[in-house]
């Protein structure tokens, strides 16, 4: 089992440090909107912008950094003293960063400090050690309007998967525990191999990432059974319902015409030859779709490819570009390699995706895909273009820890979050 969750420790530090901010060191990004400054408008004329939300929400997120060219990358340390981070995002339109810790917390950091009370606590829902826990978030592309978000969580105490929806209170840096609306629940026959990373695609679509259930070799091939949701990316509808689903089925899903009877194709799914894509992200200007799998012997992989349905990604087939099952003359139609792949003998044994910075303070880094390794604890980076990794290169030669997630805030500047609780920012000096 070679997975970012791996490795449990006790692991907390208790100092606290404000975001970097001023010239190459960072955005502040907090800055308000003035709402007021061109004179508004009465409602009258072809004023076409959207009504004023009269709940008392934080202000805009807007970039206020001084762009700085550059392509040497370094990082400054935004906040220390978490409790096993696993991933960092932000909400659409919303300068505040939301870390989700592996017990079943999501915490924020407002104004460069980590609120000393959480954002929510379900620790009393949430299955916790080894590669089980709070796993995902994701915001809903209108959350400044509709207050939703989404938790990916392995349940107390049979580590079943849970999607659920919750509502935050607007104006305020909490969400309603009592909110709690689950979308998806469904067996977990083993304890390792859960995926994790949910995320809005461009398209508007929430997509789960789901590892191949566990084991070792996905023995009950699971990651190429379309009867199966496991070792797949999933596609749902968070604004619609299918039936008595609690969402709903896209109609360009693959399978989206299934009778979804128990041998049938699962309608949710949208790719599948996966086994532990534990990290996958949106590159936001083209919707290209970057996912880090996780290698069961050999290979650790990064996958690229327009985010088009029904790609097959090759496991338990192939293992990287590699033939898996069986050693050789293993299938190899319609399935798509990877772009980058390490072999474990060079310590990569944990691929963390990550994604393609498009922020604004650092122009030169726009287009590259920042990753990295749990254990090799280094940033890596490349370019993707014409189907192929470009400059693939180590970023940054120091430490950035055990690494567990590498993604944007609302605007796009890109942060590292470590498990032993050190978040820290992708910068230019």
């Amino acid at each position: 089992m070679r997975t970012p969750a791996r490795l449990l420790s006790s692991l907390l530090l208790a100092v606290t440090a404000g975001a970097a901010c001023g010239n190459g060191g960072g955005a502040t990004i907090d800055a308000p909107v003035d709402d007021d400054a061109s004179g508004g408008d009465d409602g009258g004329g072809d004023d076409a912008s959207p009504p004023i939300d009269g709940r008392d929400l934080p202000d805009a997120a807007v970039a206020t950094c001084t762009p700085r060219n550059g392509t040497t990358v370094g990082v400054v340390t935004v906040a220390t003293g978490l409790d096993q981070p696993l991933m960092l995002t932000g909400a659409p339109g919303d300068p505040r960063l939301f870390v989700i810790e592996q017990d079943g917390r999501v915490r924020v950091i407002k104004d460069g400090q980590v609120l000393p009370t959480p954002f929510l606590d379900v620790v009393s829902s949430v299955l916790s050690g080894g590669e089980r826990g709070l796993l995902g978030i994701a915001f809903h592309p209108d959350f400044r309007q509709n207050d939703r978000f989404y938790l990916h969580f392995a349940r107390r105490p049979d580590g079943d998967h849970v999607i659920a929806e919750f509502l935050a209170s607007p104006g305020a840096d909490t969400a309603l525990p009592a909110s709690r609306r689950d979308l998806m629940v469904f067996d977990d026959p083993y304890s390792n191999h859960n995926g994790g990373m949910i995320e809005f695609g461009n398209d508007g679509m929430l997509y789960i990432a789901i590892g191949d259930g566990g084991s070792g070799g996905d023995p009950q091939d699971r990651a190429q059974n379309d009867a199966s949701l496991f070792g797949k990316i999933l596609r749902i509808d968070v604004d619609s319902r299918t039936g008595s689903k609690a969402y709903g089925i896209p109609s360009d899903n693959p399978f989206a015409s299934s009778p979804d009877g128990p041998g049938d194709p699962r309608p949710e799914i949208w790719h599948k030859g996966l086994r532990n894509p534990f990290r996958f992200s949106f590159d936001r200007a083209t919707g290209d779709i970057y996912s880090g799998d996780v290698g069961q012997e050999l290979w650790e992989e990064i996958d690229v490819a327009p985010n088009t349905p029904g790609i097959n990604w090759g496991w338990d087939d192939r293992e990287g570009a590699h033939c898996f099952e069986p050693a050789t003359n293993c299938l190899t139609a319609n399935r798509v390699d990877p772009v980058v792949e390490f072999n474990q003998s060079q310590g990569w044994q944990s691929i963390i995706g990550g994604q393609v910075y498009r922020g604004t303070c650092f122009p030169d880094l726009v287009g590259t895909y920042f990753y990295g390794d749990y254990y090799v604890q280094r940033l890596w980076a490349f370019e993707y273009a014409n189907g192929q990794a470009t400059n693939n290169r180590q970023a940054l030669a120091t430490s950035v820890g055990n690494i567990t997630a590498i993604h944007a805030d609302s605007l796009g500047e890109l942060y590292i979050v470590s498990h032993n609780g050190t978040i820290r920012r992708i910068v230019v000096p």
